[in-house]
């Protein structure tokens, strides 16, 4: 049996206690420093009664991960976060630039500004007034808050996992010069704007450069040009958001990789309104969306292998106009009910697949009873390819001269392009 040496058994006794008490040190150390950090953050109450009257004192005097509580009145100044703060207001004070400039800045990560009424921004044509601004920031979060009469209400700037939640944001800015828009986004990444109301601005919700980010359950309304406006943004989500009654609806330009999925797009009248303008887009999934009710539901110019399929288009003047530099897109499983054109185009070629839909305008029967038309459809109308090409023609919409047409394609389809056609058209709808 081997016998260890009494000294290296003291010497190995020794080297343990240390570690020991070193490990307890270490724990001891980092309790007191996490009851450090929560007994010195302290809650700065800002009321018009004092001792802290104005917002900008208690910022002064808080330190990081501080909270201000601002209680009820109007606060006619402009602030600036630049530390890891939250701003909570009581029963919605109201804070007021009163047109001098940019109202809130936020240039601090980790900061909360919740449940307050933002008003007046200064205007102008030549710079960006704000709201609220938030820029070179990450974790902010921006919520329950009210904002008015501001030129742009909300402005993100190279910013990273920011969450605008359940705001209500308006403008009563109309001259078009100084309207800005309601939610801007510039190069950000992983943003989260859910359950915002959206009412007056130029757009509702913009973004430019914008990456991975979910944009849900929003309802906006109203605007001067488009509802929703995303450019050069890749990898994101819009769903469960409800779009109606601006000027030019919802444009999609240049991005890919984008998914749409049960929205509603409505009432987006004009001659350049849109349910969805889809402009060079790529790798889009588009389905359970609902549009209703608008000149044209989709206008799609430039879209590369889209998936269009499980929609419904109501009611429309055009359910789908497609530009022929679209191709390799799969249009299948849609609804096209009530629309007064279903399709149309301003080419003859066609690359793309439309088939297995469920169209209304079909006469066609089925006689084995799978459910399928036993004849091909041909969706395009003679009196639609002509009016792509002059939209004149339009005037006789409704007149002999279209009636006349109709029944001339009945006995020469080949009138119209051929390729456009559902080989397998649905003989009922489908659950959308």
């Amino acid at each position: 049996m081997q016998v260890f040496p009494f000294t290296y058994l003291c010497h190995a006794h020794r080297v343990w206690a240390k570690y020991h008490t070193y490990t307890i040190q270490a724990i001891l150390l980092l309790f007191t420093l996490a009851m450090a950090s929560s007994v010195h953050a302290t809650t700065f109450v800002v009321n018009k009664t004092g001792p802290i009257t104005t917002i900008t004192a208690a910022i002064s005097a808080a330190k990081s991960s501080d909270t201000i509580l601002v209680s009820k009145g109007v606060y006619r100044e402009r602030i600036t976060i630049a530390k890891p703060l939250v701003l909570r207001g009581k029963d919605r004070p109201v804070i007021d630039g009163v047109q001098q400039g940019t109202v809130v800045r936020v240039k601090s990560d980790n900061v909360t500004i919740d449940n307050f009424q933002i008003i007046n921004s200064d205007r102008s044509s030549l710079r960006e007034y704000c709201g609220i601004h938030v820029e070179n920031a990450k974790h902010v979060t921006l919520e329950n808050n009210r904002l008015r009469s501001n030129q742009f209400s909300i402005m993100l700037q190279n910013c990273t996992d920011i969450s605008i939640l359940n705001n209500d944001v308006e403008s009563d800015i109309y001259a078009m010069q100084v309207m800005g828009n309601a939610i801007h986004c510039w190069k950000c990444e992983r943003l989260c704007i859910q359950d915002n109301k959206v009412g007056h601005n130029r757009d509702g919700i913009y973004l430019e450069f914008v990456y991975n980010s979910d944009i849900s359950r929003n309802y906006v309304s109203g605007c001067e040009r488009y509802g929703l406006h995303f450019m050069f943004s890749h990898y994101n989500k819009y769903h469960h958001n409800h779009f109606v009654g601006s000027k030019a609806g919802v444009a999609v330009m240049y991005t890919h990789d984008v998914e749409m999925y049960n929205n509603i797009f409505e009432e987006s009248r004009g001659g350049a309104s849109y349910g969805l303008l889809l402009k060079e887009i790529q790798r889009g999934y588009i389905h359970h969306n609902d549009f209703k009710s608008n000149t044209v539901g989709i206008l799609m110019d430039g879209g590369v292998e889209l998936n269009v399929r499980h929609n419904l288009f109501h009611h429309n003047g055009w359910g789908m106009r497609v530009v022929a530099s679209s191709t390799n897109d799969t249009i299948t499983r849609n609804n096209f009910i009530g629309n007064t054109f279903d399709v149309s185009t301003n080419g003859s070629f066609n690359s793309n697949d439309f088939d297995h839909n469920y169209w209304d305008k079909n006469e066609g029967y089925d006689l084995n009873k799978d459910g399928i038309s036993d004849v091909p459809y041909h969706m395009l109308s003679l009196f639609s390819t002509l009016t792509e090409r002059n939209q004149t023609l339009l005037l006789f919409f409704r007149s002999f001269l279209m009636t006349l047409m109709e029944q001339s394609e009945k006995l020469l389809p080949s009138i119209t392009p051929d390729n456009y056609v559902d080989h397998t058209p649905s003989i009922k709808p489908f659950e959308v």
